[in-house]
């Protein structure tokens, strides 16, 4: 499989830590190791009650990874192992069990740290800001419009036709909104993408209500190369699962009513493309009016939603606080739940590399390790660690409780002690990232938890 080419190893991560911290020992390189894949909040394992689409998030972040299994050459080593090998090329030295850096290495390492701020730089340009969100959102659209539109011709479905025709109008209005961000006129660009919205909602729903009765007549002609149209929508279902998550998140990030329209109307693209593949498995069995009897819901959604961001769009307009609590930011919750995810982590890793551990000593570690002055290679690049201080001592039975009842440490009086399931557990854990490297993809998703309150 080919893939956008890494722009940072395990080998550059290393003396990327030595480089600001250096000299090192094993045991610090590998307790950065462990607090940085425990930060990578889209890499972890969906827990079971997590909803259906961040499940569906998580189990496709891993897809690289899996895929990768079989190129053993590509597999993360130790971090002795790694380091052994940047001996032998003369970029690391070890002296009294302290890795640093040599000559050669500190120039090498300065260059990954350069070349690591130019993409965050590129990052924050490229992608977090609303004009480049509403720039790549035309792009995005525009090529969705050719798929749906020639592949709605080839198969001769309408849903499909009907979607490519929609997306047509999104890319013009994508389009408009850009112009609308670059040039200050936003109020207008947010009108532009609510009279969409309600052009998509009666446009649907009147091609829905015309299907049913044709189907009702027996005169509606049924959808031609089904598989195709699956095929397509499946597509263009994933790029709008991105575009929600992404103008979402810019928009609300950015307090930009604009993209969060889009967002909207994004997310209206995912329910339409299911009525069509729905529409297509079921004229696979000789049915034929059920994408039209869901598109008709589906349209009447689009309306409300339209009557929402209008009355928004309106208060707005006479110089009322914008409200935007009820547009939550994506996967957020997924970003606290990873930080306890990683505390819990660090807790079974401190006890499967020592000795028991009184409460003390486990919230003390704690505290040492997620210090928001403790550099994480990457992480800190892009202000993704843990900002302020956690009151761990008071949430200790809260961090405690759930590895206790999966049975992944034991007490005794007042010592912990880490279970065979707990070994199991994390060898399962650090078993995720045995191909993991940092892509441009990577350096996006990993910016995304940035805390809210740092600029952008």
């Amino acid at each position: 499989m080919k893939t956008d080419k890494n722009i940072l190893g395990y080998d550059r991560f290393l003396m990327m830590a030595l480089l600001k911290e250096g000299p090192l020992t094993l045991e610090e390189l590998d307790d950065k190791t462990v607090l940085f894949l425990s930060l990578i909040w889209y890499q972890q394992v969906p827990e079971k009650d997590e909803p259906l689409m961040e499940r569906l998030f998580f189990t496709l972040s891993h897809m690289r990874s899996e895929l990768e299994d079989e190129r053993k050459g590509k597999k993360v080593g130790k971090t002795e192992d790694e380091c052994g090998k940047l001996i032998d090329d003369g970029l690391v030295k070890l002296d009294n069990d302290r890795y640093s850096l040599t000559e050669e290495g500190e120039k090498e390492a300065q260059e990954f740290v350069q070349k690591m701020e130019k993409k965050v730089t590129l990052v924050r340009k490229d992608f977090f800001k609303p004009d480049a969100a509403a720039k790549n959102t035309t792009v995005l659209d525009g090529f969705l419009a050719v798929l749906k539109l020639g592949s709605g011709l080839i198969s001769g479905s309408v849903g499909l036709t009907a979607d490519g025709t929609d997306a047509t109008m999104d890319t013009i209005s994508a389009f408009m909104v850009w112009l609308g961000i670059k040039y200050h006129r936003e109020t207008l660009s947010t009108l532009l993408v609510i009279f969409g919205l309600f052009f998509a909602s009666l446009s649907i729903g009147f091609d829905s209500v015309t299907h049913l009765i044709s189907a009702f007549y027996g005169t509606l002609t049924p959808m031609g190369m089904p598989y195709l149209a699956i095929v397509v929508e499946g597509i263009a279902i994933m790029a709008a699962v991105f575009l929600f998550y992404y103008q979402r998140y810019v928009g609300k990030v950015n307090s930009n009513l604009t993209l969060i329209s889009q967002s909207v109307d994004s997310k209206n693209h995912i329910f339409i493309g299911f009525s069509v593949i729905a529409g297509a498995v079921f004229t696979l069995q000789g049915i034929y009016f059920v994408d039209s009897l869901i598109a008709l819901f589906i349209s009447i959604g689009i309306f409300k939603d339209a009557v929402d961001l209008l009355r928004e769009a309106i208060s707005a307009r006479k110089g009322e606080e914008e409200d935007y609590s009820q547009y939550k930011l994506p996967l957020e919750e997924c970003w606290e739940g990873n930080k306890k995810m990683a505390f819990q982590n660090w807790t079974l890793y401190i006890l499967w590399t020592g000795d028991r551990k009184t409460r003390v000593e486990i919230v003390s570690s704690l505290e040492s390790a997620f210090n928001p002055e403790n550099y994480i290679p990457v992480l800190s690049e892009l202000n993704a660690t843990c900002k302020g201080t956690h009151d761990f001592d008071g949430s200790f039975e809260e961090l405690i409780n759930p590895l206790k009842e999966e049975k992944l440490i034991d007490v005794d009086g007042e010592h912990y002690t880490l279970t065979e399931n707990g070994v199991r557990y994390l060898e399962d854990f650090m078993s995720h990232f045995d191909y993991y490297d940092v892509h441009m993809s990577d350096t996006i998703l990993l910016a995304m938890a940035e805390d809210e309150s740092q600029p952008q």
